[in-house]
C-alpha cells in the first residue's frame, strides 16, 4: 500500500494534493515507519546545529499528521505551530498533542501566516513533485524575519527537476540568504530514495 501511494506522489496521480493526502491519512503514519521516512529526523538534528533556545516558536509548514513535528520535539524543540492543506491528516496531527497550534488552509489562498510571526520555519518532505509546488518556497521563505531560519528538503524526484535546486541557488545568489547546510542522505531507506536537506538563514 506504501508503494502504490508513494508512487503516486511521484507521478504526480493525482490532480489535487488534498485527495491523495485524504485517501493516505489512516495509513501514512505506519506506512511511512515501516519503510524507515527518515528526512525530518535528519533535518530536526541539522536544526540544532544552529538553534541555541530549542523554545522558539518553530512553523511547521506542511505539517501533515506530525511525524516532522516528533523530530523536532525528539531533538529538543518545544513550541510548534502547524499548518497543512489536508484537514484529515491535521486531525490525526491534533490527536497526538504535540502542537501549540493547527490550522488547515487553502492552498489556493495565501498562507494565513502573518509575516515575521516566525523565526524558524520547516517545509519537511512538503515541496517536492506531486505535493506542495516550488513556487510556494518564496511565499513561505517571504515569511521570515532577518537572521530566520528556513529548514527543508528535496527528495531525489525533485532534484531530477532542475527548478527545484536552481531555486535555492537563486535565493543565496540574489544575497537574499545564505546557505548554512545541505546533505544529501537517506530519504525513505526500504525505497532505497535520498533526499537533501537544507538550511538557509535569511539576510
Amino acid at each position: 500500500m506504501c508503494a502504490d501511494f508513494l508512487d503516486k506522489v511521484y507521478k504526480a496521480e493525482y490532480k489535487d494534493p488534498r485527495d491523495l493526502y485524504r485517501d493516505w491519512a489512516d495509513t501514512y503514519d505506519n506506512e511511512l515507519a515501516q519503510n524507515e521516512y527518515t528526512t525530518p529526523i535528519r533535518t530536526a538534528k541539522a536544526l540544532t546545529k544552529f538553534v541555541s533556545n530549542k523554545s522558539t516558536s518553530i512553523l511547521d509548514f506542511g505539517c501533515g499528521t506530525g511525524l516532522s513535528a516528533e523530530a523536532l520535539i525528539s531533538c529538543g524543540f518545544s513550541t510548534i505551530d502547524g499548518i497543512d492543506i489536508s484537514n484529515e491528516m491535521i486531525e490525526i496531527a491534533r490527536e497526538k498533542r504535540i502542537y501549540r497550534n493547527l490550522e488547515c488552509f487553502n492552498p489556493n489562498k495565501s498562507i494565513p501566516v502573518k509575516k515575521n510571526e516566525y523565526s524558524i520555519i520547516t517545509a519537511i518532505g512538503v515541496i517536492s513533485v506531486g505535493a506542495a509546488p516550488i513556487s510556494i518556497f518564496d511565499e513561505v521563505f517571504d515569511l521570515l524575519p532577518k537572521d530566520g531560519l528556513f529548514a527543508f528538503s528535496f527528495n531525489e524526484h525533485s532534484l531530477m527537476v532542475p527548478e527545484y535546486s536552481l531555486k535555492v541557488e537563486q535565493t543565496v545568489n540574489e544575497k537574499k540568504a545564505v546557505q548554512l547546510f545541505c546533505e544529501l542522505g537517506p530519504h525513505i531507506l526500504k525505497r532505497d530514495l535520498k533526499s537533501m536537506v537544507y538550511i538557509i538563514k535569511k539576510l
